[in-house]
């Protein structure tokens, strides 16, 4: 077994790009020392979608509610920030060419909405509430295999999916002249992958093991000099030469 990547020179061997040629310009790396067998997560598929959703949400004025009381003739926007975002895989078809599977996900997605007032002097929030949608579905086609027979269910292959990004945007529905607005209409954008991994044991050229790097200390406080002597006592006066 090798021990820790170490170079031709002598040096630890640390992750990152490889050494360039400064005759050929192309990187070289140096020579591998063995060959290792290691039980890894395979990604054997994956890919990324944005998403759409537009709802619309009823403001909450009864009693007891978030905007109770609150005179919505105030309203001249509304902010809306995605709480949280998530998705989850509903359900995996059976194969429908060489193992291409159709995954259906659904988003849970929370977002919290203000309705703000804009006055000279800032702007006020005059109530805030939460919705949750969790009712959107969509479908994505991946090459999902079936189990090995080395780690059975165990080994996968297993499907995930994940929101990597969100952002949302509400504006009140628009009303008749005179009327108040009484709902707001929120579009909600997410960026989600879908990945497909299992276990597999993966033969791959090694340098040795991975060595860490230094710690960086971390920032100090700037120095101090304790005690201040010279702050302790007034100042003594100065004395001339007669």
């Amino acid at each position: 077994m090798s021990g820790p990547a170490i170079d031709p020179e002598g040096n630890f061997l640390q992750p990152g790009d490889c050494p360039i040629d400064p005759y050929t310009g192309e990187p070289v790396c140096p020579p591998t020392r063995e060959k290792d067998c290691l039980l890894v997560e395979k990604v054997y598929d994956q890919c990324f979608k944005e998403d759409i959703i537009t709802r619309s949400f009823e403001i909450p004025t009864g009693s007891g509610e978030p905007c109770e009381g609150v005179d919505l003739s105030l309203v001249d926007r509304v902010d809306c920030t995605v709480v949280s975002a998530d998705c989850e895989v509903v359900d995996v078809s059976n194969p429908i060419d060489t193992n291409i599977r159709i995954v259906t996900v659904r988003q849970d997605i929370t977002i919290k909405i203000d309705l703000v007032d804009e006055t000279p002097g800032g702007d006020i929030i005059l109530c805030s509430f939460t919705e949750t949608i969790d009712d959107f579905f969509n479908d994505a086609q991946l090459f999902i295999p079936s189990s090995g027979a080395m780690f059975g269910a165990a080994g996968g292959p297993f499907v995930f999916c994940d929101v990597v990004g969100s952002t949302c945007f509400c504006r009140l529905e628009t009303t008749g002249p005179g009327e108040l607005p009484t709902r707001v209409i929120c579009t909600v954008k997410i960026c989600k992958i879908i990945e497909v991994i299992a276990l597999v044991k993966l033969l791959v050229p090694v340098y040795g093991f991975c060595v860490p790097r230094p710690c960086e200390a971390a920032p100090q406080q700037q120095e101090i000099q304790c005690p201040p002597i010279e702050d302790l006592f007034p100042p003594q006066p100065e004395t001339t030469d007669p």
